[in-house]
């Protein structure tokens, strides 16, 4: 038998508004915002995996007057307008939709819900199965055997599904009595105003004993007091609202099956509008699969996209005298591009290989393979200028060569992320389309690298001239480009590892963790998985009768450690999961990992990675190597197996407090300065300021809860928050706070500005010029205004002191080359 044809009709509207709230703002470089279209377009691809349907359409309103104004002028009146970030999005939505073939629907005088309800109503019909999928529960009175509503109840994820059966067993009504819900009680949100006075408690009963509206007046007689009071000077607004709640299902739209045929997307313009809109992840969704004559098409498409340089001349070698050869020819001072593709040596962690380097110079391209590889440490060592794009790994296995590499003049990924930061990566080929030189392919064949590497030049250019319109070329220069050789430096060198020493704890960990497992079984009355949050749930909440019982999204009991920490107040196996927890991420995470990343030289290698954080910070990763606890005497362990070789020493050096001397700088308070210049542990002076006692008479209590207040107020830590931090009441925290702000004034003040600039100028720069844009600055809605607030605080603060440590970084390196 075959299967049940479907109908998938989206609102247009109603989706892509859950979306822009769903989706933290952002925008493309060029400052068009998108996250409203991305949260539709991924719900979007998500039902079409999940439904598979055979048609699809989406549905807008016009946003002109519809028929229901035209009877009552004040329908919609009460919504606010739509935020200025949302409302070119809606236009932006159409033209990918038709870019990806899906029909849409747009009419005059009716709305969005009238066109899906008289689509459904059509199809249903035809004996095709619909699905309306929307935000709006006007849309449950649709409901019917061959009609389910898709109700997306939270953001963009969480959806319910009705049919009659759900629908009568949620409301206790049919789908038609929706409408004569509202008739009754009203709708706020379309200003829809129902019979005064009565709630949806009163509606519910009067509809569970007549039924209808009609039936309702019909036995009025039957109904004493207030209510039947109500209900005659309310009847003709019963009438007229339960006229505006009803969907239309005669709308000038025809379900045509040709037309709403599921259809594959104009692939090439797809390609290219998702590009545009720096759609990264969502790519795959518009690409053909390799070999099909559409990616031949899509292939020729971005080809014939690329506007203003053309593939140079290349030949494609494998031996070092083609390569010397090369070189030999170009004219001194002629800058070289260098592309090259690195990757994983197999069974050597972190030791990056080139497979290929593209070289672009004088008009004329080399594509250098195997053999030909080694021959260019002639130029990597000489004077001549290297324009490159991501080329730490390449500097990084040159290192490791033994070659003493020269830094490369300027690197497009950094200065990529310095310009836009905040992107998930810094591809080249964005770059060039960002930058204005046009599209290039994205394959990695020899062809496909010379052409991206011949656009290094110019892209150079016009990114130097955008870093100095925003002032950060002496960031560029003096920060960023100089310590990229450094960390490739140090990602190529390593640091050694004891095995024996991480086996030892891998078993000591084991035996810990056996003994807590069996403890957390003794206090639970009987074994369960630890490792399983469902099962965990269960026994606190359920077998143990433990309070705080509150459950995630998918009904289960959160057990997070916020709530255990609550819980151990309460009950020793709570203390006892943390344990168990921190003890077996310590043991997956560091011990067991970390002897599966040593390389064939006996160290491991981790990435340093300098184009992620928009604060400007480094991160570490395979291995995370910033990030070793040592809060706990295990994870003080795991630094020991990190050792010198042989006639060497580890030596760590930092900054005493910096953060907070960053704070002083820009707040310029004086009782914090005072404490820095007189060499005072800022933390006991602050306890001492806030709670007006000598420092001398400071407690190890009052230092602890003086650290968290410096360390939480700069960052937009909450009178909640801090209680929750330090265990002490809401109250005692508020008026820790305003102590705190009464004695350090100026921290106050620098806060307050920071806010009130960033709002006026859409971003926050560091002391050194970085830039970080926050759109959300302004926004609507609290929460997420508040949070960029947070980030315009912090941001100038975190970033100062990052770009502080890289120049120190900078600075170590060249005294340790000197010595």
């Amino acid at each position: 038998m075959p299967a049940e044809p479907k109908l998938l009709l989206l609102d247009g509207n109603s989706l892509a508004n859950r979306a822009f709230y769903a989706v933290h703002l952002f925008s493309t470089s060029d400052g068009t915002f998108t996250n409203a279209v991305y949260g539709f377009l991924t719900m979007l691809y998500k039902l079409l995996e999940e439904e598979k349907p055979d048609y699809l359409a989406v549905a807008f309103d016009k946003g002109s007057a519809t028929f229901r104004h035209q009877q009552y002028t004040e329908y919609k009146g009460t919504r606010k307008g739509a935020p200025d970030e949302f409302k070119p999005q809606l236009e932006l939505l159409r033209e990918v939709l038709t870019t990806l073939n899906v029909p849409w629907f747009r009419l005059d005088e009716v709305e969005a819900d009238d066109i899906l309800g008289t689509l459904a109503k059509q199809a249903q019909a035809e004996g095709v199965r619909a699905y309306v999928v929307t935000g709006d529960k006007d849309a449950l009175q649709l409901v019917d055997e061959k009609i389910t509503t898709v109700y997306t109840k939270k953001g963009i994820s969480e959806t319910v599904r009705y049919d009659p059966e759900t629908l009568k067993s949620e409301y206790g009504l049919a789908p038609s009595q929706i409408i004569d819900l509202k008739a009754l009680m009203g709708d706020t949100s379309d200003n829809i105003p129902g019979v005064p006075g009565v709630g949806e408690k009163t509606a519910m009963k009067l509809l569970a004993d007549y039924g209808t509206v009609e039936n309702v007046y019909a036995h009025l007689a039957e109904i004493k007091g207030a209510l039947k009071t109500k209900l005659e000077a309310g009847s003709e607004s019963a009438k007229l609202s339960k006229w505006l709640a009803t969907i239309k299902i005669d709308a000038p739209v025809q379900f045509d099956h040709e037309g709403l045929k599921v259809k594959e997307p104009n692939w090439a313009e797809a390609v290219a509008l998702f590009k545009k809109l720096e759609f990264k992840s969502l790519l795959p969704k518009v690409t053909p699969k390799a070999g099909t004559t559409q990616a031949v098409e899509v292939q020729e498409a971005q080809v014939e996209a690329v506007a203003a340089i053309p593939v140079p001349p290349f030949q494609a070698v494998a031996d070092a005298a083609a390569v010397e050869a090369f070189l030999a020819k170009l004219p001194a001072g002629e800058p070289v591009a260098l592309l090259a593709l690195t990757q994983n040596g197999a069974g050597d962690p972190g030791r990056p290989v080139p497979a290929g380097v593209a070289l672009v110079a004088g008009g004329n391209g080399l594509w250098a393979m195997g053999d030909a590889i080694p021959a260019l440490r002639g130029l990597i060592e000489s004077d001549r200028l290297v324009i490159g794009h991501a080329t730490k790994p390449f500097y990084n296995w040159a290192y490791g060569q033994g070659w003493n590499p020269n830094p490369p003049a300027f690197d497009t990924e950094l200065a990529g992320y310095l310009l836009t930061p905040g992107r998930s990566e810094y591809d080249l080929a964005d770059m060039a389309r960002i930058h204005g030189l046009g599209e290039y392919p994205g394959s990695n064949d020899g062809e496909h690298v010379i052409h991206r590497a011949a656009v290094l030049v110019p892209l150079k250019a016009k990114m130097e001239a955008a870093m100095a319109e925003q002032g950060m070329t002496e960031l560029y220069q003096t920060v960023e480009l100089p310590l990229l050789p450094i960390l490739a430096r140090m990602e190529s060198a390593g640091i050694a590892v004891n095995p024996a020493t991480l086996h030892h704890m891998a078993k000591d960990l084991e035996v810990r963790i056996i003994e807590l497992t069996g403890e957390i079984h003794t206090l639970a009355k009987g074994p369960f998985n630890i490792g399983s949050p469902k099962q965990l749930g269960e026994v606190l909440f359920e077998r143990l009768g433990l309070p705080s019982g509150k459950k995630t999204k998918s009904g289960t009991y959160s057990t997070d450690a916020e709530v255990l920490e609550i819980l151990a107040e309460e009950h020793l196996i709570a203390s006892k999961i943390l344990d168990w927890r921190t003890l077996s991420k310590l043991k997956s995470t560091y011990v067991d990992a970390l002897g599966t990343l040593i390389a064939r030289d006996g160290r491991i290698h981790t990435t340093f990675a300098q184009t992620v954080a928009e604060t400007g910070r480094l991160s570490s990763k395979d291995p995370n190597l910033q990030n070793i606890p040592i809060r706990i005497e295990e994870g003080r362990r795991v630094r020991q197996a990190f050792i010198a070789r042989k006639g060497h020493k580890l030596v760590a050096a930092d900054y005493s407090q910096v953060e907070l001397r960053v704070v002083a700088h820009y707040a310029g308070d004086k009782a914090l300065i005072d404490a820095f210049t007189h060499d005072q542990d800022i933390h006991a002076a602050t306890a001492a300021a806030v709670r007006g006692v000598p420092i001398e008479a400071v407690t190890t209590e009052m230092r602890r809860q003086a650290k968290a207040v410096n360390f939480g107020l700069i960052y937009g830590q909450t009178d909640f928050g801090l209680a929750r931090g330090l265990g002490i009441s809401r109250a005692e925290a508020k008026t820790f706070i305003e102590t705190y702000f009464a004695r350090f004034n100026g921290v106050r003040q620098y806060m307050e500005e920071q806010k009130a600039k960033a709002k006026e100028l859409g971003y926050v720069t560091t002391l050194l010029g970085r830039k970080r844009p926050l759109p959300e600055i302004n926004h609507r809605i609290y929460t997420i205004r508040q949070n960029a607030e947070r980030v315009a605080i912090n941001t100038p603060i975190q970033g100062t002191a990052a770009d502080l440590m890289k120049l120190a970084m900078i600075r170590v390196a060249e005294r340790l080359t000197e010595a």
